[in-house]
């Protein structure tokens, strides 16, 4: 087994919010996530900064294992298994982050339209740009709130005006390249 870093986010929940985290209440949190057959002795927490009243942020190593093999001459990470929890394809986590983010970028999508109709009831047209860095900083702050600028891949988003009746919002999705068949796009029209 292989020991990986890992920084987690821990939110505190109510009854925990009168007391500051430690390094034993964040181990106690992390071994009670949901599906981790985790064990004490499977979480080292390397140390634990609180970042506000409610929030902390916990970097650990947590107990992992690889099943690799070996195909066509090329090693291959196929399964992972954290802790003493059952083995999980990597290409089945692959997929189910993958639908998460395409959910995700699809809601912030939503939001940049919404932002992109205000903005149009508010003028009487469409705003009037050269690439989507432009057309958010015309968004923000009075229509888009937080400012939206990279999917959930961490990918800059892009946009293109069709004339003067239709923006096209749009994500490179999961390969990260525009113009393949994985790109999430939004029109918004007049």
């Amino acid at each position: 087994m292989r020991f990986v870093s890992l920084s987690l986010l821990i939110l505190i929940s109510a009854g925990c919010a009168a007391r500051s985290i430690n390094s034993n209440l964040a181990r106690a949190k992390i071994m009670d996530i949901p599906q981790a057959d985790l064990e004490k002795e499977d979480v080292d927490v390397a140390k634990v900064i609180q970042t506000s009243g409610t929030e902390a942020m916990a970097e650990t190593r947590l107990k992992t294992a690889f099943r690799i093999e070996k195909v066509k001459g090329e090693w291959i990470v196929r399964e992972v298994r954290i802790g003493h929890g059952q083995w999980e394809k990597i290409s089945n986590l692959t997929a189910v982050l993958d639908a998460v983010k395409i959910a995700e970028t699809k809601k912030m999508l939503g939001q940049i339209s919404e932002a992109v109709q205000k903005y149009r009831q508010d003028s009487g047209s469409l705003p009037v740009f050269k690439d989507y860095i432009a057309l958010s900083d015309q968004l923000s702050p009075k229509y888009l709130t937080p400012l939206i600028r990279l999917d959930a891949w961490r990918n800059p988003f892009g946009a293109e005006g069709s004339g003067t009746d239709t923006i096209v919002v749009q994500s490179s999705g999961p390969d990260g390249k525009f113009g393949t068949n994985d790109d999430i796009r939004m029109t918004v029209s007049r």
